[in-house]
């Protein structure tokens, strides 16, 4: 089983996915559901604005019917960004067969708080096999050959061994595990803090500096983690740590450059000119707000929030991080 792909989303990471499955001698159908991206997909055979410089393979079908990827597919892969999550599952409930489905997208349902898994089942049904994949994957090194790994988990040990088995290469090795909802807020809530990481690169203040910050950073998470249903091992894993270092420190990570950018740019100014999505700024929202809901202190999340969505100045919200009263490491 799953000799035939889809994969839902043709933005980088859905473009990485596809020339490394192909590679494998798989028969991938790509999904792209705006006209004119389609297009440009199916004429250039790569997106030029978003991801230029990595071909999509002659043999691989590009297309805008989301009918046509879920009917021709074995596996459904999903990548499209979490803004866009809740629709794309919407219009695949009408096809779907049920195959098994691996969710590649990171974030949170915004209004809701919920996880991409969350999301999925309640639109679909609960005894679907799926899996969330997560890891330190920057698209662009993983596209270009450089190694990485990455782990799969799922509720059913046939369906992660099933997505092991399609994903692992010469150059992504995949683990698996079973805490789907520590994978999927590690992925999330690490470009919440990836944003910070930026803007402490944007004020130049160093390593120790940026050292320190993610260590406490990496405590917010298996904090937030842990009490919404996470295992605290998780956040120490790939999904976790791993993904916040990636993240954190990749001159590629749009949520680092974010940060970074309201230094040295200004945010308005950024996010005027930037053709990317900015998963944090939807993930700092969500967490803020679920903070505020299960009622759990993490001040560097909302300094976050303040800088993002009240105008706070950086300068000022490291100064209250570092005069709060310290508590036992």
């Amino acid at each position: 089983m799953g000799e035939k792909i889809g994969i839902l989303g043709a933005g980088g990471w859905g473009i990485t996915l596809t020339r490394l499955l192909e590679k494998k001698g798989y028969r991938i159908i790509l999904w792209e559901p705006i006209e004119t991206a389609l297009s440009i997909l199916q004429k250039e055979r790569e997106n030029p604005n978003y991801f230029p410089g990595f071909k999509i393979p002659e043999d691989v079908a590009i297309t805008g019917s989301i009918k046509e990827v879920v009917q021709k597919s074995d596996v459904i892969i999903i990548t499209v960004r979490s803004t866009f999550f809740k629709k794309t599952v919407r219009q695949l409930k009408r096809f779907y067969e049920g195959q098994p489905i691996l969710i590649g997208t990171k974030g949170l349902e915004l209004s809701t708080g919920e996880n991409m898994s969350e999301v999925l089942l309640n639109e679909l049904r609960d005894n679907i096999p799926f899996g969330v994949l997560s890891g330190p994957t920057i698209a662009k090194e993983i596209a270009g050959g450089m190694p990485s790994a990455a782990v799969v988990a799922t509720y059913r040990k046939s369906t992660g061994i099933l997505f092991q088995k399609i994903l692992n290469c010469e150059i992504l090795r995949i683990y698996t595990g079973k805490d789907v909802k520590g994978v999927e807020i590690g992925g999330a809530f690490k470009n919440v803090i990836a944003i910070g990481a930026g803007i402490i690169d944007g004020l130049g203040l160093g390593i120790n500096t940026k050292s320190a910050y993610l260590t406490r950073g990496l405590n917010e998470m298996i904090k937030i983690g842990t009490k919404l249903g996470g295992k605290e091992r998780t956040f120490r894993g790939l999904s976790g740590i791993g993904d916040l270092i990636t993240t954190s420190f990749s001159k590629f990570s749009r949520n680092r450059s974010f940060g970074e950018a309201i230094i040295k740019v200004g945010k308005e100014r950024y996010l005027k000119e930037c053709k990317m999505v900015i998963e944090g700024l939807f993930a700092t929202k969500a967490f803020y707000r679920l903070s505020k809901k299960i009622d759990i202190e993490l001040p560097i999340t909302e300094s976050i929030y303040r800088i993002i969505y009240s105008n706070s100045q950086p300068e000022k919200e490291i100064e209250k991080l570092m005069t709060r009263k310290p508590k036992e490491e």
